[in-house]
């Protein structure tokens, strides 16, 4: 199995201020659009939108149901769901 890069914090541009933005990455290199995301976790697209922007919290059973769609391990969550909390314990 092929070890994926992922980005642990955003490039300067556009995509900067996303909270969420690995976990954005993840999607995309998955194949899975937001709405389909949103569909197989049993949550509206505005709703994923708007955890997705940081305002609103995730709740242990969507974080569950991502990892298992997107094949996210274990020793990863923190990266993709608490990313200012991987950045301090970097820093």
């Amino acid at each position: 199995m092929k070890k994926l890069k992922i980005a642990a914090a955003p490039p300067r541009g556009s995509y900067h201020r996303i909270p969420y933005f690995a976990l954005r990455g993840m999607f995309q290199v998955r194949g899975y659009q937001d709405q389909e995301v949103a569909q197989a976790i049993g949550i509206s697209p505005s709703t994923l939108s708007t955890k997705m922007q940081g305002h609103s919290a995730w709740t242990s059973c969507e974080i569950a149901a991502i990892c298992e769609l997107l094949e996210i391990q274990q020793k990863d969550i923190g990266k993709f769901f608490f990313p200012q909390a991987e950045q301090q314990k970097g820093a």
